[in-house]
């Protein structure tokens, strides 16, 4: 039996908004940042190689440091992007008249549910038709230098770990956000 977010919605609550995260490869303001280091590391990586770094490394365990940090570029320059496509597809999101209900489908899923009655920040950021609402405080580069876990660390280059609880890349997201807001006001 597959489990959906259906199942975390009490009897006693009234189903607002349900949706998904944008799906497919997503860039964000961070990547202004964060595609030109990916591109120098994968660059020096790639120049070390093709120089014969390889061949002067001086054998075995010296041969694997050049390799783990060319494993690290592909993914730094690539891969984040496709591991973030991949845990977005997996999630769905829940707007009911007291709650925030983020739920991850699969291994290392999880449920996180925000009470809007005691919600300290909302951020809202549009995309477009689009746009990520944010329940909490947008950890930004600090994440990075010493978040919250090893986990939220690498938010940064895949904003779905992120350890705050979020709407990414929502659909019609200034309704939602108003919706939101409201329901704040109310309680």
């Amino acid at each position: 039996m597959t489990e959906t977010i259906s199942s975390y919605i009490r009897a006693d609550e009234k189903l607002l908004w349900r949706g998904k995260p944008q799906q497919g490869l997503r860039l964000g303001g961070q990547d202004l940042f964060m595609v030109p280091v990916s591109l120098l590391w994968g660059g020096g990586v790639l120049m070390f190689l093709v120089s014969g770094g390889l061949s002067a490394a001086g054998g075995f365990p010296f041969v694997l440091f050049p390799l783990i940090f060319g494993v690290a570029a592909i993914y730094v320059t690539v891969g984040r992007l496709i591991h973030d496509a991949w845990i977005r597809s997996r999630i769905e999101y829940a707007l009911t008249d007291r709650r925030i209900i983020v739920f991850q489908r699969g291994f290392g899923g999880d449920v996180t549910t925000v009470d809007i009655g005691k919600m300290d920040q909302v951020r809202f950021k549009p995309r477009g038709e689009r746009g990520d609402i944010l329940f909490g405080r947008d950890p930004g580069l600090q994440s990075f230098f010493g978040g919250q876990s090893f986990r939220s660390s690498f938010a940064l280059w895949v904003p779905s770990l992120s350890e705050t609880p979020q709407f990414l890349g929502v659909e019609n997201a200034r309704r939602v956000y108003d919706q939101i807001e409201g329901l704040r006001t109310a309680s």
